[in-house]
Protein backbone atom coordinates (compact mmCIF):
# COMPACT_ATOMS: atom_id res chain seq x y z
CA UNK A 1 0.00 0.00 0.00
CA UNK A 2 2.85 2.39 0.76
CA UNK A 3 4.34 1.76 -2.69
CA UNK A 4 1.00 2.41 -4.37
CA UNK A 5 0.56 5.67 -2.42
CA UNK A 6 4.13 6.76 -3.25
CA UNK A 7 3.64 5.88 -6.92
CA UNK A 8 0.36 7.89 -7.06
CA UNK A 9 2.10 10.85 -5.42
CA UNK A 10 4.96 10.79 -7.94
CA UNK A 11 2.50 10.42 -10.85
CA UNK A 12 0.40 13.37 -9.61
CA UNK A 13 3.49 15.51 -9.21
CA UNK A 14 4.62 14.71 -12.75
CA UNK A 15 1.13 15.48 -14.11
CA UNK A 16 1.03 18.88 -12.38
CA UNK A 17 4.52 19.74 -13.51
CA UNK A 18 3.84 18.90 -17.15
CA UNK A 19 0.33 20.36 -17.53
CA UNK A 20 -0.22 23.22 -15.12
CA UNK A 21 3.18 24.86 -14.80
CA UNK A 22 2.63 28.51 -15.67
CA UNK A 23 1.03 30.55 -18.44
CA UNK A 24 0.91 29.33 -22.00
CA UNK A 25 2.54 31.12 -24.91
CA UNK A 26 -0.81 32.71 -25.82
CA UNK A 27 -1.29 33.98 -22.27
CA UNK A 28 2.24 35.38 -22.23
CA UNK A 29 1.63 37.18 -25.56
CA UNK A 30 -1.67 38.60 -24.27
CA UNK A 31 -0.03 39.87 -21.07
CA UNK A 32 2.79 41.49 -23.09
CA UNK A 33 0.29 43.14 -25.43
CA UNK A 34 -1.71 44.45 -22.46
CA UNK A 35 1.48 45.90 -20.96
CA UNK A 36 2.38 47.62 -24.25
CA UNK A 37 -1.16 48.99 -24.62
CA UNK A 38 -0.99 50.39 -21.09
CA UNK A 39 2.33 52.12 -21.79
CA UNK A 40 0.95 53.55 -25.03
CA UNK A 41 -2.16 54.95 -23.33
CA UNK A 42 -0.07 56.58 -20.60
CA UNK A 43 2.20 58.21 -23.18
CA UNK A 44 -0.84 59.47 -25.12
CA UNK A 45 -2.35 60.94 -21.95
CA UNK A 46 0.97 62.66 -21.21
CA UNK A 47 1.06 64.23 -24.68
CA UNK A 48 -2.53 65.43 -24.34
CA UNK A 49 -1.78 66.96 -20.94
CA UNK A 50 1.27 68.76 -22.32
CA UNK A 51 -0.78 70.12 -25.24
CA UNK A 52 -3.49 71.33 -22.86
CA UNK A 53 -0.89 72.99 -20.64
CA UNK A 54 0.67 74.73 -23.64
CA UNK A 55 -2.74 76.01 -24.78
CA UNK A 56 -3.50 77.28 -21.28
CA UNK A 57 -0.14 79.03 -21.13
CA UNK A 58 -0.79 80.74 -24.47
CA UNK A 59 -4.23 81.89 -23.31
CA UNK A 60 -2.76 83.24 -20.07
CA UNK A 61 -0.04 85.08 -21.97
CA UNK A 62 -2.60 86.62 -24.32
CA UNK A 63 -4.71 87.76 -21.37
CA UNK A 64 -1.65 89.23 -19.65
CA UNK A 65 -0.72 91.12 -22.82
CA UNK A 66 -4.25 92.48 -23.10
CA UNK A 67 -4.15 93.68 -19.49
CA UNK A 68 -0.77 95.31 -20.06
CA UNK A 69 -2.03 97.11 -23.17
CA UNK A 70 -5.11 98.34 -21.34
CA UNK A 71 -2.98 99.58 -18.46
CA UNK A 72 -0.71 101.45 -20.88
CA UNK A 73 -3.73 103.08 -22.52
CA UNK A 74 -5.07 104.20 -19.14
CA UNK A 75 -1.69 105.57 -18.11
CA UNK A 76 -1.38 107.47 -21.39
CA UNK A 77 -4.88 108.86 -20.94
CA UNK A 78 -4.11 110.02 -17.41
CA UNK A 79 -0.85 111.62 -18.56
CA UNK A 80 -2.78 113.44 -21.25
CA UNK A 81 -5.30 114.69 -18.70
CA UNK A 82 -2.52 115.89 -16.40
CA UNK A 83 -0.85 117.75 -19.26
CA UNK A 84 -4.17 119.40 -20.14
CA UNK A 85 -4.63 120.46 -16.52
CA UNK A 86 -1.13 121.95 -16.43
CA UNK A 87 -1.85 123.92 -19.60
CA UNK A 88 -5.00 125.32 -18.00
CA UNK A 89 -3.18 126.40 -14.92
CA UNK A 90 -3.83 123.36 -12.80
CA UNK A 91 -7.60 123.91 -12.38
CA UNK A 92 -9.83 120.90 -12.49
CA UNK A 93 -12.60 121.39 -15.03
CA UNK A 94 -16.07 119.97 -14.67
CA UNK A 95 -15.42 117.31 -17.30
CA UNK A 96 -12.14 116.27 -15.70
CA UNK A 97 -13.71 116.10 -12.26
CA UNK A 98 -16.44 113.82 -13.57
CA UNK A 99 -13.88 111.62 -15.32
CA UNK A 100 -11.83 111.38 -12.12
CA UNK A 101 -14.92 110.40 -10.15
CA UNK A 102 -15.76 107.71 -12.71
CA UNK A 103 -12.25 106.29 -12.41
CA UNK A 104 -12.46 106.36 -8.64
CA UNK A 105 -10.12 109.31 -8.23
CA UNK A 106 -10.85 112.04 -5.73
CA UNK A 107 -11.30 115.69 -6.60
CA UNK A 108 -9.43 117.85 -4.12
CA UNK A 109 -11.66 119.95 -1.94
CA UNK A 110 -9.68 123.10 -2.71
CA UNK A 111 -9.96 122.52 -6.43
CA UNK A 112 -13.72 122.01 -6.23
CA UNK A 113 -14.16 125.19 -4.16
CA UNK A 114 -12.02 127.26 -6.49
CA UNK A 115 -14.02 125.93 -9.40
CA UNK A 116 -17.27 127.01 -7.73
CA UNK A 117 -15.83 130.53 -7.13
CA UNK A 118 -15.00 130.82 -10.83
CA UNK A 119 -18.57 130.01 -11.75
CA UNK A 120 -18.25 126.27 -12.33
CA UNK A 121 -20.96 123.98 -11.10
Amino acid sequence: MKKLFALALVGGTLALASCGGGPSAEEKAAMEQARLDSIKSVEQAKLEAEAAAAAAAEAAEAAANEVAETAEEVVDEVKSDVEKQKERGGAVTKGNAEEQKKRGGAVKKGDAESQKKRGGS
